[in-house]
């Protein structure tokens, strides 16, 4: 017994006819007749009993009934999901995506707008925290796919960048450093610091540069998000040195951006588990942020 078997068995019914039957299923009327002569030989038993070009249904036949047409539910089930899935259209998945606090009220959400257009059965979990806690959430499950930069913190994830940027100097506009076109090293000292969590990479790497400068520089206040570091700017509490990509988010009348010197250029991409493969769905939003990047 195959399912074009059950499909026959059940349009003969429906129709009382091999002749009906071939027409609503798009097959010659002999191919039906041959079918239905292969169910019945494997049954063992005469399902229709034949009478003047009309098949009639022996009380035996309808105990199939039941049964057949679940499968043809779950048949018809299955074929629209492999349907959806040569199209694009993944169902009601759920994808979990971690970013940095300060890009995710930014950056993200014309990302998931655009991805929800495309895929809108597919709930997406946005989750949020610093570098280091995207990294554990991506590499403890909880998250599918995080941005960081690059390099990470820790080895062993499958890298996708996207995004490269520069470092910059953000202070208030009536600050007396905001006359320039730049900032270098030499320009920070005596001026109070608003500086990213001591645990980041390229925190090391600034504070190393500082130091062998500048050794008299201040850190005066030492923030967790971008986001945060460009409010206490704002406010006077000093001159907060941040990735160019993120600060782009936080302009305003208040604030005067400018490049930090020497120039040095990060990379800021996805993350996922190498021992893992994505869903599609996790492809496709990839493939979203990919797009967006390239404007």
């Amino acid at each position: 017994m195959n399912l074009k078997h059950l499909e026959i068995f059940k349009a003969v019914l429906e129709t009382g006819s091999t002749i009906a039957a071939s027409t609503q299923l798009g097959l010659s009327q002999s191919a039906i007749s041959r079918q239905l002569a292969a169910l019945e030989e494997e049954i063992g038993r005469e399902l229709f009993v034949r009478e003047k070009g009309r098949l009639r249904p022996r009380p035996e036949a309808h105990l199939l009934v039941g049964e057949i047409e679940e499968v043809s539910q779950s048949i018809a089930k299955l074929k629209t999901k492999i349907g959806d899935l040569r199209t694009g259209v993944f169902g009601e998945a759920l994808i979990r995506v971690a970013f940095p606090h300060s890009l995710s009220t930014t950056m993200l959400p014309p990302i998931v707008a655009e991805f929800k257009k495309l895929h809108p059965r597919v709930t997406v979990e946005i989750l949020s925290g610093p570098y280091s806690a995207i990294e554990q959430m991506v590499r403890g499950r909880m998250a599918d796919l995080g941005f960081v930069r690059f390099p990470t913190e820790e080895p062993g994830f499958t890298t996708k960048p996207l995004y490269t940027s520069g470092t910059t100097c953000v202070m208030p506009t009536s600050h007396s450093l905001a006359a320039k076109d730049a900032i270098d090293v030499n320009d920070l000292a005596r001026n109070d610091l608003i500086l990213l969590g001591r645990q980041r990479i390229n925190r090391n790497e600034l504070e190393h540069e500082l130091r062998r400068m500048v050794p008299t520089y201040r850190c005066s206040l030492e923030v967790h998000s971008v986001e945060t570091a460009c409010a206490c700017a704002a406010r006077g509490l000093g001159i907060a040195i941040v990735p160019t990509l993120i600060a782009n988010f936080f302009r305003s009348e208040q604030l005067v951006m400018r490049p930090f010197l020497p120039d040095k250029r990060a990379e800021y991409g996805i993350i996922t588990r190498s021992e893992a493969p994505l869903s599609w769905s996790c492809e496709a939003f990839i493939e979203v942020m990919r797009r967006e990047s390239e404007f």
